[in-house]
């Protein structure tokens, strides 16, 4: 059953990652093509960390409310209101009034993404049982790292091939073959009451004092929020300062910037599927301690590796070479980060605070790498 629901997951994790991505590309390209405007691209950025922070504990307390399933499908449902609304009202705006349909529409859509994430997150435990949640979330990480590599040439292919109305299209045709999928996968309940118990608490108040109390209470969980936090941030200085460094400082063309940003998605590749085939652990905290003390000990090399590469050469072979293995290795060991930290709480928090504590993660993450480019744009 567990192996059936993961191929479920990667199924539905691909088609959705690749359909999002290919469409945030294609929106980009619109509204290039429309307003002129190099913002163009960064519209989502702006957004979603907007989103997530001002729904962070109605989002939390949703998914820690009511069954995950429920609240998966009619997430699915509300999205595909939204683009079919959103393909009705694309054919009547211009080039002046196109923001005013865009703006309204990202934020909707941020919604639903962040609830699916958070959702999606608070629930592999009941996809899988215990042992195969390391193998999930490598499974899941895999179908993302294929479609951050596939989605810009899509992005590009489709949207001159079809325009930006047919994109629509796909991305509704994506979100129903997704939302097929998920009506097949079975998910375990802990607690047959959960949803009636929960509900006693509506109080969102009473959900922020909850949360307050289970951070203090475990410590693991606040230093694992912080030290994602905190590698984000940085994160956002690699993505901004290598193409910045290649071209402005080093002089070398956008072929170069490509090759290193190929070698950062081949390490995320590699990543997922090595942890996808480690034999499952059940994470304690002096487990976590030691599988994150490498990956960590390998990254700050890492960093430091590439800065002294970039300070010492600027011949193309040399940064495309050793700069390209050093950004395959900071790539390869965020994403283990990433597994050992994702699956040591989602099979350890308590299901009642699981999504509270995801939601809490998730928008801390999205709002700092904002926060991350305005620091590292200045800097640079």
């Amino acid at each position: 059953m567990s192996n059936r629901q993961i191929v479920k997951d990667f199924i539905s994790s691909f088609i959705s990652s690749l359909s999002g991505k290919a469409f945030n590309f294609a929106l980009g390209l619109m509204l290039l093509d429309q307003t002129k405007s190099a913002m163009s691209f960064g519209i989502n950025m702006i957004i979603y960390p907007l989103v997530s922070l001002i729904f962070l504990l109605p989002i939390g307390n949703l998914v820690d409310r009511y069954r995950h399933k429920k609240i998966l499908i009619y997430n699915f449902v509300f999205r595909l209101i939204i683009f079919l609304l959103f393909y009705a009202f694309y054919f009547i705006t211009n080039s002046s009034t196109i923001l005013y349909l865009v703006i309204p529409f990202v934020i909707l859509h941020s919604i639903t993404v962040n609830i699916n994430d958070t959702c999606y997150s608070a629930s592999i435990h009941e996809l899988v049982n215990d042992t195969k949640i390391q193998r999930l979330s490598s499974v899941t990480q895999t179908a993302i790292a294929i479609a951050t590599m596939l989605s810009p040439a899509i992005g590009v292919i489709f949207y001159n091939w079809l325009g930006f109305s047919g994109f629509i299209l796909i991305e509704i045709i994506a979100n129903l073959l997704s939302l097929g999928v998920l009506l097949t996968m079975k998910f375990f309940y802990e607690h047959v009451g959960q949803e009636a118990e929960v509900k006693q608490n509506e109080n969102n108040q009473h959900g922020v004092k909850e949360i307050i109390r289970f951070l203090k209470e475990n410590q693991i969980v606040k230093y694992i929020i912080l030290i994602s936090v905190v590698l984000n941030f940085f994160y956002t200085s690699i993505s901004i300062g290598v193409p910045f460094v290649v071209k402005e400082q080093l002089l070398l063309d956008n072929a170069t910037v490509g090759i290193l940003e190929t070698m950062s998605a081949v390490g995320m590749l590699l990543a997922s599927v090595s942890m996808s085939l480690l034999p499952d652990k059940k994470e304690t905290n002096t487990l976590l301690t030691n599988r994150i003390r490498i990956p960590l000990f390998l990254l700050t090399i890492a960093i430091i590796g590439l800065g002294i590469t970039f300070a010492t050469s600027n011949t193309q072979v040399i940064i495309s070479s050793v700069g390209g293995l050093f950004m395959g290795i900071i790539a390869f060991t965020l994403v283990i980060l990433n597994i050992v930290v994702m699956t040591y709480l989602q099979s350890s928090i308590e299901t009642n605070y699981l999504g509270r504590v995801m939601s809490t993660l998730f928008t801390l993450n999205t709002s700092i790498m904002p926060i991350g480019t305005i620091v590292f744009t200045y800097l640079f």
